[in-house]
C-alpha cells in the first residue's frame, strides 16, 4: 500500500507545452547552476551572486524553447508563461537553499 500516489501527469507544464519531466528538468538545471557556479554556494553564502543569478536564469528560456520546439508546441505566450513560472519556483528554491546555508554556517 502506497502512502503517496504517483506524481500528477497533468499540471502547469501541460499548459506550457512541456512534459512533466521537461518542466522539472529545466527547474533542476537552473537550481543546480545556481548552487554550483563559482563553487558550491554553501562556501560562498555571503559573496556576490550575480554570476550565479545570471546563468541560472538565462538557461530557463533557452531550455524551455528547446523543449517546446522538440515537442512541436512552441509559442511565445507558452515560452513566457513557462519561463516566468519556472523562474519564480527557482527563486523560492534558491532562497530556501541560501537561507539554510546561512543558518548552518
Amino acid at each position: 500500500m502506497a502512502l503517496i500516489g504517483p506524481l500528477p501527469t497533468i499540471g502547469p507544464w501541460t499548459a506550457f507545452g512541456l512534459g512533466r519531466g521537461q518542466f522539472f528538468a529545466v527547474l533542476l538545471v537552473a537550481v543546480a547552476l545556481f548552487v554550483w557556479i563559482d563553487g558550491p554556494v554553501w562556501r560562498h553564502v555571503h559573496d556576490q551572486h550575480l554570476g550565479r543569478l545570471l546563468w541560472s536564469y538565462a538557461v530557463i528560456p533557452a531550455a524551455v524553447a528547446a523543449a517546446q520546439v522538440r515537442n512541436g508546441t512552441f509559442g511565445w505566450g507558452r515560452l513566457l508563461g513557462a519561463t516566468v513560472t519556472i523562474a519564480v519556483l527557482k527563486l523560492v528554491v534558491t532562497a530556501l537553499v541560501l537561507a539554510a546555508c546561512g543558518m548552518a554556517g
